[in-house]
């Protein structure tokens, strides 16, 4: 009897607690539903077009923008360089102020650090009416702010970013000079001026090939490839933040005795349209115009961020740029852009090679003929080599220059002098190239190479001997 009992208290129970889950299951969307039918309501709102004057003030810092005509003025500096569209977004985002909630009867302002606010903003419209909002602590469990109006009459909990938004400093109402976006493939030469002095990364006239002028006035051949990758750090620049526009005291930032970026570069120049287009005759495409331009960064001292003080030589702003940035650029070192190539010349870029071996000399010239297709006016370019005037083919020279043209140097040295040649190669083109690359024997592993330029390396010798060995085979069978 007293089990029986207890199984039917037991399922009395479980009766109550069913009924009491089902019970938070309907009431629970129903709440849930009142609470997503709360709507903002509108705290502050006003029209663009009817704002005469703006003033806002964090921590003690007053800033006052007064519209005249369509252009906003910065009073308390006239001279600063004012971003209109800086200011336009900052009044746009006070146009219109929504709430989450207004906050009734409320006894203590000074609990919303609304006494004694660290924002506020002041409105006056066109008639002269003011409108004071206030900013005071922020409710992060909402990701809130509480705003007041006039002296507190009214209390609403705002998003957070009504007031973050009015946090800022002078100088992010600047507006920032373009720099110039540089194509890679327009930019001539470089110049980078130091203490040391100038080193020049500079393209010569023809074969498209690019030489490093060190400070002493050394030359070096530069892989072309690794020229277009450091070009390429002035293809995007630019500034971090803007300083000031006041240079009358430059040695603060250390841009009285700074170093200087020079950019040579062409830009294509717009053309003016003279000429009417005609219904009859399609005008003809124009090559553009290409403008010489120079492009002067001046570099300062870092800040306390290691971002640098610069300015460009023709403006009276200084501002700051990245240190990886400037470090790139200003890093004009050979052994960063030289080619791990002893030579990096293709054969059918040369005139002429010209190779010294035991005594004799032997000439490797190249000739392009226009050839025509049979019977039609179509024509193909044919190509003959020649070794001292001698026509030879070109599968019978290959092995020899593709093992030139693949030699990689393993250290540069300096210092080192070399007697007796075991071969001497010269690459030549017209109007450009005129190296000449010497090999002497050093000792067990290397070759001591040395070229035109100055620069001497050591190459492995296995792999000259290989090179000396494909010639020695391509003349042996060409006397045959």
């Amino acid at each position: 009897m007293k089990n029986k009992k207890g199984l039917i208290a037991g399922i009395v129970i479980l009766l109550v607690l069913l009924g009491v889950y089902i019970g938070l299951k309907v009431a629970g969307p129903k709440e849930e539903e009142e609470q997503t039918e709360e709507k903002e309501i509108t705290a502050f709102e006003i029209n663009a077009e009817d704002i005469a004057q703006v003033s806002i003030e964090n921590n003690g810092v007053l800033y006052t923008f007064v519209k005249e005509e369509e252009t906003w003025k910065y009073t308390e500096d006239e001279n600063f360089p004012l971003n209109q569209a800086v200011v336009s977004n900052l009044v746009s985002g006070i146009t219109a102020v929504n709430a989450q909630r207004e906050l009734k009867d409320i006894e203590n302002p000074e609990d919303y650090g609304l006494s004694e606010p660290k924002s506020k903003v002041t409105v006056t419209d066109k008639d002269n009416t003011q409108t004071v909002l206030n900013f005071g602590d922020d409710n992060e469990a909402v990701s809130g702010a509480y705003m007041s109006i006039g002296n507190n009459e009214k209390i609403y909990l705002v998003n957070s970013s009504v007031k973050t938004d009015l946090q800022f400093e002078k100088n992010d109402l600047a507006e920032m000079e373009e720099l110039p976006q540089i194509a890679v493939g327009n930019i001539q030469k470089v110049e980078i001026s130091s203490e040391n002095g100038v080193k020049t990364l500079q393209e010569e006239e023809a074969g498209g090939l690019w030489n490093l002028y060190k400070e002493d006035g050394s030359q070096v051949s530069v892989d072309t490839a690794k020229v277009n990758d450091y070009m390429n750090h002035f293809s995007g620049l630019n500034w971090v933040d803007f300083v000031s526009y006041d240079v009358s005291d430059l040695a603060a930032y250390g841009l009285d005795n700074p170093k200087k970026i020079t950019v040579f570069y062409e830009e294509e120049q717009e053309s003016e349209e003279t000429s009417e287009e005609t219904d009859t005759e399609e005008e003809e495409e124009e090559e553009p115009v290409m403008a010489q331009k120079e492009f002067v960064l001046l570099v300062g001292n870092a800040d306390e961020n290691g971002n640098y003080y610069v300015k460009t030589a023709d403006s009276s702003y200084i501002y700051t740029m990245a240190a990886s940035t400037v470090d790139e650029m200003m890093n004009l070192a050979s052994d960063e852009l030289v080619s791990s190539l002893v030579t990096d010349y293709s054969l059918a870029d040369l005139d002429k090679v010209t190779i010294e071996r035991t005594g004799e000399t032997y000439v490797l010239t190249r000739e392009e003929t226009e050839v025509k297709k049979g019977d039609s006016e179509e024509t193909t370019t044919e190509t003959k080599y020649y070794l001292n005037d001698e026509e030879i083919q070109y599968e019978e020279i290959s092995d020899f220059y593709s093992k030139v043209s693949g030699l990689e140097w393993q250290s540069m040295t300096e210092g080192q002098n070399g007697e007796n040649a075991e071969i001497t190669i010269t690459f030549e083109k017209e109007g450009g190239i005129q190296d000449k690359v010497a090999y002497y024997s050093y000792d067990e592993n290397f070759y001591l190479v040395t070229k035109t330029d100055g620069s001497q390396m050591l190459v492995n010798k296995m792999k000259v001997r290989e090179m000396i060995e494909a010639f020695d085979r391509m003349i042996e069978n060409w006397k045959k």
